[in-house]
């Protein structure tokens, strides 16, 4: 059930040293830290609330070609990062694929993202204030922001900040707990001669390991609820990484879950408000992406709001990516069970047609609808590749790990009938 924005018809009156903005961005994660950037170049006063930032959020940290080629100033030098040009996808009983063409995977700590995305907002003319909001109300067209002990006032908030935003509990309430999942996410000794993986669990999810320039990163995460993570990243790492050293401490992130249909069809927007990235529920239920819908997010928040049509953002997001993390989150719905992985991932390493769709999905997103209709159209020729496999034994050379024969006995493979 919505909660109806609540305003009442007069002003706020005048206060010592009032801080009045045009804009007020509550999270300066890459969402806020880039719609602030963007408005505040076009000469918007803008406020940017966050006592954390720069920090490291638990995240795998993967920038992926769609993020970076639609957002070239993630390729900045003053951005570190690992480029990543092979990773290895695998099954829980062994099946695998790997990903070996196309375009880089980028890997890099959040806190250097964070630390960049905040400089730029800083250089374009953004406020950066160093403090939590704990509470927003609106009187006719302000809205008033409490910090602690102080006040600000703006024309237009919006929450940039997480699952849990206090933009989001005073406009829309908040996020049902069934539609908010837990990831664990730890850093151990590695660095970028790594392997990077991921490895699908029986259960539906999945646990990983990116290559940072100066560590390993691995995690668990999960599309169901009731799930236990920490047994499955204990599992991924006595198998593949049994000696590495933590370094500090297990953490936890909450991501949004909005794996039906009708969360798509709410609001993100209202007349003096908004919500991106996190605080909108932008991440791909399938994958785990998040990262390019928080920035994709703002951006057309920005074009909106500097068209003088901030309402037109939640039509924007509906037709730019709504339909994709609807769809993904349909898929993730039917798609996860072991046979159907083993079998999918069986599939994409002995059909090279099915791969080379698979690979221009990874690396360039192409709408879910159409990786189907292209899928049907060359059923023939994936069904041919198909049965040359089962005729010649139904068995997988092991040569086809590429880069990461090394692990062939880790994985224990054990190629039957399929």
């Amino acid at each position: 059930m919505l909660v109806c924005e609540r305003r009442i018809r007069y002003t706020f009156p005048m206060a010592k040293n009032r801080k009045d903005y045009d804009v007020a961005i509550v999270g300066a994660g890459p969402a806020g830290a880039h719609l602030a950037a963007r408005l505040a170049q076009a000469g918007a006063r803008v406020a940017l609330f966050d006592p954390k930032a720069p920090w490291e959020k638990p995240c795998g940290g993967g920038i992926t070609h769609k993020a970076w080629s639609r957002f070239p100033f993630l390729t900045n030098p003053e951005l570190p990062r690992n480029e990543v040009l092979r990773s290895l996808q695998v099954t829980s009983n062994g099946r695998f694929f790997v990903i070996d063409q196309g375009h880089p995977l980028f890997i890099v700590s959040r806190l250097d993202l964070s630390r960049m995305m905040l400089n730029m907002a800083d250089r374009a003319g953004a406020e950066h204030i160093p403090l939590a909001v704990d509470h927003v109300e609106t009187w006719d067209r302000q809205t008033r922001l409490k910090a602690g002990s102080e006040r600000f006032f703006a024309d237009f908030v919006v929450g940039a900040d997480g699952v849990h935003s206090v933009v989001r509990r005073y406009f829309l309430g908040p996020l049902p707990k069934e539609r908010v999942l837990s990831a664990i996410l730890q850093m151990v000794e590695g660095g970028p001669d790594d392997p990077t993986m991921l490895q699908v669990t029986p259960f539906p999810g999945y646990a990983w390991a990116f290559a940072r320039r100066n560590c390993l990163c691995v995690g668990a995460g999960a599309t169901e609820h009731g799930h236990a993570l920490k047994p499955a990243l204990d599992q991924f790492m006595k198998k593949f990484f049994p000696d590495r050293k933590p370094l500090g401490e297990l953490r936890g992130a909450p991501l949004p879950f909005l794996n039906g249909r009708e969360y798509y069809r709410e609001p993100r927007a209202g007349p003096h408000w908004a919500l991106i990235g996190d605080a909108a529920g932008f991440c791909d239920t399938l994958t785990g992406e998040g990262i390019l819908y928080a920035i994709w997010s703002a951006d057309l928040l920005a074009d909106a709001y500097l068209r003088g049509a901030p309402a037109a953002y939640d039509a924007a997001w509906r037709k730019s990516f709504g339909w994709h993390l609807r769809t993904g989150a349909w898929a993730s719905s039917h798609f996860f069970s072991p046979r159907k992985i083993d079998l999918l991932f069986t599939a994409i390493t002995v059909c090279p047609t099915l791969r080379g769709q698979m690979t221009d999905y990874i690396w360039n997103l192409p709408p879910y609808h159409l990786l189907a209709r292209r899928a049907l159209r060359n059923l023939p020729k994936i069904r041919r590749e198909w049965r040359q496999f089962k005729k010649a034994g139904g068995r997988v050379d092991v040569s086809a790990l590429g880069p990461f024969q090394n692990m062939a006995d880790k994985l224990q493979l054990v190629w039957g009938e399929t």
